[in-house]
């Protein structure tokens, strides 16, 4: 991400779990769209899959672990970056810390997750004004990742990375998953507890699916 950036060499990153699989199997180019990127970061799901399947030697990265290193890290190189996406008033609290914390030219700016057409444009005029270092982008899957796909090399960006969720948490007004949850892949059941009407149906489909084709797969292999 810091190569990228000093590089100058637009790039986007992606963390890859299940729902991003579920994605992939049903739409050719969300998949194209993933496979085209400069990173993919694997999170837990992916890691289970992969030793089930003999392929062991990956970590597990959460993407807000990884978010949360990468502005500490920009932090100190100087770097400055956008904020798009969640709703106006955690996006403000958040641009606002991170400028206590890291300085005020830290944020170059910000603007909330509910684009129009209109908004599009002048959030892309923005970003190419500002010219920032990284734009993240906390729409959830899969808008934020359309929206990377449609922009992302028109703005001359170097690096830009969907956030999912993570803007709520970083700016305290969601609680992170808790220690028995992290990294052992079970933020999932955590967030269905705070949310289940939001969450239950779609984490129990797209996990009986995706844990189906990890041994399916395994039967084809043997």
């Amino acid at each position: 991400m810091v190569s990228a950036v000093e590089q100058r060499r637009p790039t986007y990153l992606v963390t890859l779990n299940a729902q991003y699989l579920w994605q992939m199997a049903r739409d050719a180019a969300f998949r194209e769209y993933v496979l085209s990127a400069g990173l993919i970061v694997p999170e837990y799901a992916i890691v289970w899959a992969a030793r089930r399947l003999g392929t062991p030697g990956l970590e597990h990265i959460g993407g807000i672990v990884l978010l949360r290193e990468f502005l500490a890290v920009a932090s100190r190189k100087g770097f400055r970056v956008y904020l798009l996406g969640a709703k106006t008033d955690v996006v403000a609290t958040l641009a606002e810390q991170l400028r206590r914390r890291h300085g005020p030219g830290f944020v170059a700016g910000w603007h909330d997750g509910y684009l129009s057409p209109a908004d599009e444009e002048e959030v892309g005029r923005e970003v190419r004004q500002l010219r920032p270092d990284a734009v993240f982008v906390a729409m959830g899957l899969p808008r934020q990742d359309w929206w990377i796909r449609k922009h992302g090399s028109a703005l001359g960006v170097p690096l830009c990375m969907g956030v999912g969720g993570s803007f709520d948490v970083l700016a305290g007004l969601k609680p992170d998953a808790p220690l028995w949850a992290r990294g052992r892949g079970l933020e999932w059941l955590y967030r269905i507890y705070l949310d289940p009407r939001a969450y239950l149906r779609r984490y129990m489909t797209v996990n009986a699916w995706f844990v189906l084709q990890v041994y399916r797969a395994r039967l084809r292999r043997r």
